[in-house]
This record gives structure tokens, sequence and C-alpha cells, in this order.
């Protein structure tokens, strides 16, 4: 459990758990159990997608040695030696992308296993030098989360364009898309306000160390109120009449993100940073259980 907690264990839970609610709540409903990825090819292919990001987690690390010690975040060279590091990147991602291969080839998903390849590469580049650029890191982060998010049942659903729900669960998916889009850039805007001295002091442009804390703050304000009036607009439209999903938006999502604009302006330090990023991630989660009232 030690070293699952180093690799941002509670991420790897969540983005597991959204593939499974959107399987289960979305498509076989839809399409019926028959019609679908079989249980094992489904459960690899998400598995290689959580190696793969584990990687990338773990070769993040190994690159932020100075910048974590700056920030008072070590892992990698304190509690993991940097050779270790090194290899369990290798050994999580040539793992994930082999295996993505492998079952898009055997279910005919082949181009699935080209975006795992490619969403590995990118994850590599972007701990190397792409998050020293502003926000082209940011980007390609959150960019990655999205496509995470939806690529396996994108490719359940293309051969299915004729059926008469697929439609509606292309709009679906694309609103939980962008949900995660957003959610995952409000994470890294958190993220960079926390770290903003270490990373002015190593030359990492971000918006927090370009735009200063305040125009930072007033982003990530903006940003949820954005994701609060999506919430609100989409929960009246897909749940107009159910009274229980309106009361759990209202409560566990749109309370919460007018929350999360109190928490962060009164931020000052790394342990108000960590409560605002914990809210963040409670918003994520119930988002997520969110998909479980179209079963």
């Amino acid at each position: 459990m030690k070293y699952l907690k180093l690799i941002r264990f509670q991420n790897l839970v969540a983005m597991a758990l959204i593939q499974y609610l959107i399987r289960y709540s979305l498509l076989i409903p839809a399409y019926g159990v028959n019609a679908v990825l079989g249980n094992v090819a489904f459960s690899l292919l998400v598995f290689s997608i959580l190696l793969i990001a584990a990687g990338g987690y773990v070769i993040n690390d190994y690159f932020d040695i100075q910048v974590d010690t700056a920030n008072n975040n070590v892992l990698v060279g304190r509690k993991i030696k940097r050779r270790v590091a090194l290899l369990l990147h290798v050994f999580l991602t040539f793992t994930g992308v082999i295996l993505g291969f492998y079952i898009a080839y055997v279910v005919g998903y082949l181009l699935l296993g080209a975006i795992l390849a490619i969403s590995a590469y990118l994850l590599w580049i972007y701990s190397l030098k792409l998050k020293r650029k502003l926000f082209i890191g940011n980007f390609v982060i959150i960019t990655l989360s999205a496509v995470f998010t939806v690529s396996i049942a994108m490719f359940e659903i293309a051969p299915k364009l004729n059926h008469p729900a697929s439609i509606h669960l292309i709009t679906i998916l694309s609103v939980y898309a962008l949900f995660t889009f957003i959610c995952s850039l409000m994470h890294e805007v958190i993220k960079d306000l926390k770290s903003s001295l270490g990373d002015k002091a190593f030359n990492i442009k971000t918006l927090a160390t370009e735009w200063g804390i305040t125009k930072t703050k007033e982003f990530l304000k903006w940003l949820s109120i954005l994701l609060a009036f999506m919430i609100i607009s989409v929960s009246f439209y897909e749940f107009s009449t159910n009274i229980y999903a309106l009361l759990y938006a209202f409560t566990t999502l749109v309370m919460p993100l007018f929350l999360l604009n109190i928490w962060i302006y009164k931020a000052k330090n790394n342990k108000d940073y960590d409560r605002v990023s914990i809210l963040n991630k409670l918003i994520i989660f119930t988002g997520i259980l969110s998909l479980c009232f179209f079963f």
C-alpha cells in the first residue's frame, strides 16, 4: 500500500471507477451485455490505462526532485531511489502499452492501442519539458484526463452509431469529458498555486508564477462558476423529474464548488491549498458517482 500511495492511488481508483460506471450505467443498458466488450477484455484495457497513468506519476516525480524539495513534497530520491523510480516507470508504461495494444488488436480496436501509446509518450514529454511551458503542460494533462475518461466507451459506441441510443450516449459522455477537463484544470491550477514558490525558483512557468496569485485565484473562481452552471443545466435537462438526482447535484457538487471559492480566496499556505485540493477531489468523486443515476 505504501508504493500504491506514492503513485496517487486515489486518482487511479477514480479512473477505474468511472470506466466501470460508464460501462454498467450507460453502455450495457443501451446495447446489451452481448454487444459490448467482454468482461476480461474490458478489465485488461482499464488496467492498461491505470498502468500508463501510474507510470506517468512516477516519471513526473523523477524529474521533479529539486522542485519537490523546494516545495517540501519529495517522493523520489527520499522515499524511492531514483534508479528504482526510473525502472518502475519503464515497467509500468511498457506493460500498459503492450497490454493495451494486445487487447485492442484482439478485439479489433487497434486505434485505441495507438492512443494509449501516444498518451504514454505525452506523459513522458510533459514530465521532461512541457510542464515548464506556460499552460501547455496543464493542457496536455487535462486533455489526457478527458481522453482516458471516455476513450474505451467511445470505441464501444463508434461501430454502433446507427443505434438509436448512440447519440444520447455521446452527449452524456461529452458532458462527463468536459466535467473531467474542467475539474482537472482546477486541480492543476490549485497545484500550481501551492507550488508557486518552488516553480518560480526553478523557472517553471505556470499561471501562478506568470499571472500572480490573485489573478490565478480569480481564474479558478470563474472555472468553478462555469462548472456549477454546467452541472445545474445538465441536471435539470436530464433529471427534471428526479428530485433525488437534483438534490444530489446541488448538495454534493454545486454547493461544494461555492465552498471551494471561499476556501481558495482564504488560502495562504500549503495546508490551506491541501484542503482546497481535497475538496476538489471530492467534487470529482461525487461527479463520477452521479453516473449511478443513469442506472
